[in-house]
């Protein structure tokens, strides 16, 4: 059950519409995790805690920080069409990546499908995204290297 309310609790700070859903109704938590009862009271309290709103905008923040560092034109272009965007991302990609460049490189290839399957961005995004995804393949394969031992 512990690694069950670990999971919910990482779910719930990564999902704000999680936390609104658990909100709405409690009964989510336990068709979606095992839990003992004191587990999912805690649970339904932290959901309901005015900092978890906090909470989530923190989490989203650190996953967002890779994608600002590495992809800035593609994001300022995408201008208004980001927020909704990266929260379909993020939908898909509930798990982000330690690794920034790795994180940075699913982004564009989920970007340049979702283009490719007719989402209508800004006219500058498509070479801006390319120019971006090429500088972070690149940065990849430079990190990925092995230094022969002398």
């Amino acid at each position: 059950m512990l690694a069950d309310f670990q999971q919910a609790l990482a779910d719930l700070t990564a999902s704000p519409e999680l936390c609104i859903a658990v909100r709405a109704d409690a009964s989510l938590l336990s068709s979606r995790y095992v839990l003992s009862e004191r587990e999912a009271r805690r649970l339904l309290e932290i959901a309901r805690h005015p900092g978890m709103a906090c909470a989530c905008t923190v989490y989203r923040m650190n996953r967002l920080a890779p994608l600002a560092m590495n992809l800035r034109d593609t994001l300022r272009a995408l201008g208004s069409a980001l927020r909704p965007l990266i929260s379909d991302y993020w939908r898909d990609h509930p798990q982000g990546h330690a690794h920034f460049f790795i994180e940075s490189n699913r982004f564009c290839r989920w970007l340049r499908l979702r283009i490719e399957e007719g989402e209508i961005v800004p006219p500058d995004v498509l070479p801006l995204l390319e120019r971006d995804a090429a500088a972070v393949r690149a940065a990849i394969a430079a990190s990925c290297t092995e230094t022969p031992l002398e």
